[in-house]
């Protein structure tokens, strides 16, 4: 879903405004046209302090951030001043963005050279595991599968120079105390690369070290909304194509429940969601599996005061016929992103299916759309909080049936556990 560029092109985005309450926005950038350039110094230090001020105000998640915001303001005003291009202004909302250390709050602009979007951009899940830089899991079929990196590994160096620089490097410049997630995030975005460069991973595993060259993260080339087939055993399997935003996904779901419908149980993929979607095609969905009005996920605005739960609301789902009535398993893994998460949770809240998986993106809340005054430039970033109807976070849930994605058992052992579980329903 993420657009070509070519290189050192502006490429800028075109967004609709909707109610954050009722839409989870998609986590990819759309082509527009490049504007004429005519902003002056000041009015981009405008742009910086309107910025900050916005986040100061809307972000959802100032508490769990370790960062000074205030700071953001003094840190990049002389880059602002400097950035007399639009390619050179864009890299420093980049980078203020990136001081959120939030892979939900991004830019809808980006040149050739910009950092790719996580996850919907990257194909190595990283994190800081006891301090160490690992991959946690590796997208399959992805380019760094093919160029052999695996779930489990160490990673000493990324493009040449030792990871403990890169990381440092990335982590925000007002980070107010040490927090290991934002050394997590910046090995991300580190490792996921820009639009056109190629990319080099050494790693270490029980075999000994060896530099992976790969190139820059490609996206997918299927063309179908929803992909469906039917397994062994009689079980169908439906897998959604990355369409959670896109107007024809509930048709072609649907025709894939009508082709299934012989089927003695489903398995729903959602593993290839990272970009997100829209409420508008995700509850039809799940309203085919359920037989009674519920709420489906809890949500709460901290910028409106109040507190959590009492002030909370849920967001509720009424059923679509014909009702679905197979026993039902669901798949994810650090490619299930914002939608496709609340896809996941709402299935769990209605206990409609069995989750099985890995843990998800953990992309944080719900989205709402802004544009620098002067520059034009839209950002997004979380203005809600999201939780599961039991009160969790939806950015804390795990799947029932956790999977281990270091597992060696197989090239899809998330599928093959996935079987597992649901012949385990169909002999209860």
């Amino acid at each position: 879903m993420r657009i070509a560029v070519a290189a050192l092109a502006l490429v800028l985005a075109a967004h609709t405004t909707a109610d954050a309450r009722s839409r989870a926005r998609p986590h990819t950038r759309a082509a527009a046209a490049t504007p004429k350039w005519d902003v002056t110094a000041d009015q981009r230090v405008e742009d910086l302090k309107w910025l900050v001020d916005t986040l100061k105000a809307k972000y959802a998640y100032q508490d769990k951030k370790k960062i000074d915001l205030d700071q953001i303001k003094t840190i990049y005003r002389e880059a602002a001043e400097k950035a007399t291009t639009p390619a050179a202004w864009l890299g420093v909302v980049e980078r203020v963005m990136a001081e959120l250390y939030d892979h939900h709050a991004t830019v809808g602009q980006n040149t050739a050279t910009s950092p790719q979007l996580v996850p919907s951009g990257a194909d190595i899940w990283a994190e800081l595991v006891e301090g160490k830089p690992m991959t946690v899991e590796v997208r399959a079929k992805s380019v760094a599968a093919r160029a052999g990196l695996k779930p489990g590994m160490t990673i000493e160096a990324i493009d040449g120079r030792p990871v403990d620089q890169v990381i440092d490097d990335g982590v925000p410049q007002a980070l107010s105390m040490p927090d290991a997630e934002a050394g997590s995030y910046a090995l991300r975005v580190a490792l996921a690369g820009n639009h056109v460069a190629r990319r080099s991973v050494k790693a270490c595993d029980a075999r000994g070290c060896r530099t992976y060259t790969m190139g820059p993260v490609s996206n997918d080339t299927v063309t179908a909304l929803v992909s469906w087939r039917k397994l062994s055993d009689g079980i169908g399997y439906i897998r959604i194509e990355n369409s959670l935003g896109e107007k024809g996904t509930v048709r072609q779901f649907d025709a894939a429940l009508k082709q299934l419908s012989g089927a003695r149980g489903l398995i729903l993929d959602l593993r290839n969601t990272p970009s997100g979607g829209d409420t508008d095609i995700a509850e039809p969905i799940l309203g085919r599996f359920i037989e009674t009005p519920l709420a489906y996920q809890r949500v709460f605005e901290p910028a409106a005061g109040g507190h959590f739960p009492q002030d909370s609301w849920t967001k509720d789902i009424d059923p679509r016929a014909p009702a679905v009535e197979q026993p039902l398993v669901i798949l994810v893994d650090h490619w299930t992103g914002s939608m496709g998460e609340g896809l996941a949770i709402g299935f769990d809240a209605a206990k409609r299916a069995t989750i099985v998986g890995t843990k998800m993106a953990g992309l944080l809340g719900g989205t709402g759309d802004f544009t620098l005054p002067h520059t034009q430039v839209p950002v997004k970033f979380p203005v809600e909080r999201l939780y599961h109807v039991n009160g969790t976070p939806r950015e804390n849930f795990k799947p029932e049936v956790w999977f281990d994605p270091t597992d060696p058992s197989g090239p899809d052992a998330i599928l093959a556990t996935g079987i597992d579980e649901l012949k385990k329903k169909l002999e209860q």
